[in-house]
């Protein structure tokens, strides 16, 4: 202990997860793949969704910066303090990605601009610090903050018997305090707030009698995730590792496949349980079912037999520097320029120039050939080796974060994608006390985004989180997939972030069909393909501005992905992916209800959809 010189907290960006469960809540992966559900699952007995909390610790550094030891409330005291705020009302209207090339010439115009400068600080929900300390501390909650005369809970601090910090987010709690003021749209509701929060995680260490400085942490406070099992075919840990490849972090020179090639592949795979177009695409017996042994054996050869079969799956994926539109390339997913810029190569997505150099090199040959059929992953950081464990969690924390599109996104946007943000790998800089950012008038732009004292350069509580929709419920029940367009006419695909918001799901009643060994083959097989509409509670059939309200009340109804065995028989995969407690769901009173609540939700005019909602929510309404 004597060595210690430093310390620091990690994940380095650790992410919260609303629920609206009043009491049960569950810590937050703190390893980089998929481990069991909590106790109980995901919902708590009366069927709400609990709450996922970010864990935060410190580890102390040597000299050398190697890792000397986890500190905890057994070797040293710790202070932790932590200052969240929600600035979403506050800020500018998202309109689109400020640091695409197409969004040039664009000005987002301030959110709730009829508010007079005098009252704006009334549209920021700001609590102010809270500090907790020892051991097994309960409930120290962000409870004062106030939307103009409305009390916001945006969470609380607790500690755990070893003075680790837990930080649980908001419930979900979303509205307007201005009566008949209904939603209109998915990133901009005026006079509209939600809890989502974010901001700077510090401590105070004492080792012995010695005081050691300390390099802070962030949290973010997020919408639930709600296929906790999958990974998105791209990670915001892939996101902001591409920002910083080559300025703070070193380049690799040789991908591996278990790492860096395979993940991609599996995830692309996994896509296949929650929206239909990647079943077809990807799923199981498909041809781009990457994950039968055979298939896989080839593609983590290096050798020149199977180079015409990497050489064709590397050119399916879309090349991000490329100027053309790749519609019917990989992923089938939308771009950050949907809706906003037609003919841009942005209406789709492509990987970061990382992950699509790593395939490049992948085609040729040129990789690290270290695939393990049966890799030992820890079930937790306690089997990770000590100086392994801060950069295992702060990957897993991002690990499970959408990285993109941005659209504006699920967790975070694409801020986090500009390195200037970053004061080293994975931390963010944190704005020096006292100081107070400026007015950036009444239209912000990329100029001026991207300028040395823009809002980018330096980061205070709720400067993450203000560039997301308000509520987030509207932009979750708003983003599905298969919108009709002239050049991809497809049902299913592309999509948004299925992984995180299903499209299309195996519900429990299809899966007992499939595990039930007594039904003629063909019905279970049938079963095994059909799909439902995850956001089918939300009476589909109802006005758009119906749906996105009751987004708002019943977000925690909606089913949770979760991994289930499958039937141990050939025709079927080994585990499956189930839409499980769907109370949202409600067979034989849906109709009813659409035809009762459509009643008591005014319809939007087609010009006022026009206006305000774009093309891509006038989809969605259609």
């Amino acid at each position: 202990m004597t060595q210690i010189v430093s310390a620091r907290i990690h994940p380095a960006i650790g992410i919260a997860r609303i629920g609206n469960s009043p009491d049960e809540y569950f810590i937050g992966p703190e390893v980089p793949h998929p481990i069991p559900p909590p106790p109980g699952g995901y919902k708590d007995p009366q069927g709400r969704l609990k709450r996922q909390a970010a864990l935060f610790r410190v580890y102390g550094y040597d000299a050398q910066g190697q890792v000397v030891a986890e500190l905890t409330a057994e070797n040293s005291e710790i202070a932790w303090t932590v200052h969240v705020a929600n600035k979403k009302a506050a800020w500018y209207d998202f309109v689109v990605a400020l640091d695409i090339p197409e969004a040039a010439e664009t000005r987002a115009p301030l959110r709730n601009s009829w508010v007079a400068a005098k009252d704006r600080h009334k549209l920021v929900i700001d609590p102010g610090p809270r500090s907790v300390s020892g051991r097994d501390q309960k409930a120290v909650a962000f409870d004062t903050g106030k939307f103009f005369d409305t009390a916001v809970y945006l969470g609380e601090l607790r500690t755990d018997h070893d003075g680790h910090l837990i930080f649980l987010g908001g419930r979900g709690v979303s509205g307007s305090p201005f009566p008949g003021n209904t939603m209109t749209t998915f990133a901009n509701n005026s006079g509209w707030h939600d809890d989502i929060s974010d901001g700077p995680v510090t401590a105070s260490v004492k080792v012995g009698a010695k005081e050691i400085p300390v390099e802070p942490a962030w949290v973010v406070c997020a919408p639930p995730n709600y296929g906790p099992d999958l990974v998105t075919p791209q990670t915001m840990y892939d996101v902001i590792y591409d920002a910083l490849a080559g300025l703070s972090l070193p380049k690799k020179q040789k991908p591996s496949f278990q790492n860096d090639i395979l993940p991609l592949l599996e995830q692309c795979n996994d896509a296949q349980w929650v929206n239909n177009g990647f079943f077809v695409l990807f799923g199981f017996g498909s041809p781009n079912d990457f994950l039968r042994p055979e298939i896989l054996a080839k593609l983590a050869a290096p050798g020149p037999e199977f180079q015409e079969l990497r050489r064709r799956i590397f050119y399916m994926f879309r090349d991000p520097a490329s100027p053309a539109v790749q519609p019917l390339l990989w992923p089938p997913i939308y771009g950050d320029a949907f809706g906003n810029f037609d003919d841009s190569p942005r209406v789709y997505f492509a990987v970061t120039k990382t992950l699509y150099g790593y395939l490049n090199q992948w085609f040729q040959g040129d990789f690290i050939s270290d695939y393990d059929p049966h890799p030992a992953e820890p079930q937790r950081i306690g089997d990770v080796p000590l100086e392994a464990q801060p950069d295992t969690l702060d990957r897993a924390a991002l690990h499970f974060c959408m990285g993109g599109p941005f659209h504006p996104g699920c967790e975070m946007t694409w801020p986090m994608r500009v390195s200037s943000i970053y004061g080293r790998p994975f931390r963010l800089k944190h704005v020096p006390g006292g100081l107070v950012e400026p007015s950036y008038g009444e239209f912000l732009t990329p100029a001026m985004v991207t300028s040395d004292d823009g809002p980018l350069s330096q980061n205070g509580p709720g400067d993450i989180s203000r560039w997301m929709a308000i509520p987030w419920q509207a932009d979750t029940a708003s983003c599905r997939s298969g919108y009709p367009t002239a050049v991809y006419p497809d049902p299913y695909v592309p999509t948004f972030w299925p992984s995180r918001v299903p499209n299309h799901v195996l519900t429990e009643a299809d899966y007992r069909k499939v595990m039930d060994k007594s039904l003629p083959h063909q019905d279970r097989v049938a079963a095994f393909n059909s799909r439902e509409n995850w956001l089918r509670g939300l009476n589909l059939k109802t006005p758009y501005v119906h749906q996105i309200t009751k987004m708002v009340s019943d977000f925690g109804e909606l089913g949770i992905v979760e991994k289930r065995p499958g039937p141990s028989d050939p025709a079927f995969p080994p585990e499956v992916f189930v839409e499980t407690q769907a109370s949202i769901v409600k067979p034989g009173l849906l109709k009813a209800a659409a035809k009762r609540e459509a009643a008591e939700v005014a319809e939007v005019s087609e010009d006022f959809a026009n206006a305000r909602f774009g093309g891509r929510a006038r989809r969605s309404q259609a």
